[in-house]
């Protein structure tokens, strides 16, 4: 069976930012600043699918499970303007956008959607690897700026040492929409 142009994009996007290592083969990540970003771990098994779909704001699992860096301190994650210095430039986010809006059926314009971190930057979230990016829609009642929001608040937590690093991981992973159920929830 011959390889789909959404499977060769995809391939193609991951090879050149480097990410190969979250396949098992290659040195790490690179980030903006083309250093090392070091080994990632997934937090869930993908698969290279030519379709996707969203499940009431959550990325289809099997093609967005999550992925984090190993071996990245907490007080560097929260350390000032980590987050930039690891975040993959607009080139390549915008074309994985493009493909990956394709995988998911997503029709309209790319605007309507904003690539992002399954697992957030702010957390330890893979910069580049393909599994940890999905197009997420900018509405409907779970959109990218509740995403956004829940991303500043888990950030809070586990730079307070207040929530486990490795749960707010996996949780947001798993389902972030229910994490922000539970942050948001009165306490």
């Amino acid at each position: 069976m011959a390889p789909t142009p959404v499977l060769l994009a995809v391939l193609l996007a991951c090879w050149c930012s480097g990410c190969a290592s979250s396949f098992g083969t290659g040195p790490g990540e690179a980030t903006s600043r083309g250093e090392a970003a070091g080994p990632t771990s997934r937090l869930g098994q993908v698969s290279l699918l030519t379709s996707c779909e969203e499940h009431g704001g959550l990325p289809d699992s099997r093609c967005t499970p999550g992925v984090v860096r190993v071996g990245v301190s907490l007080a560097r994650i929260c350390g000032y303007g980590y987050s930039s210095s690891v975040r993959p430039p607009e080139s390549y986010t915008e074309a994985l956008k493009l493909s990956q809006m394709r995988a998911y059926g997503f029709a309209g314009s790319p605007r309507e959607y904003e690539e992002d971190h399954l697992v957030a930057l702010s957390i330890g979230g893979a910069p580049s690897d393909p599994a940890n990016l999905w197009p997420e829609p900018r509405s409907g009642l779970y959109d990218a700026e509740r995403k956004d929001q829940l991303e500043t608040w888990a950030a809070r937590m586990a730079c307070a040492h207040r929530i486990p690093l490795g749960a707010l991981q996996r949780e947001m992973a798993k389902d972030w929409v229910a994490l922000y159920r539970q942050a948001a929830a009165p306490r």
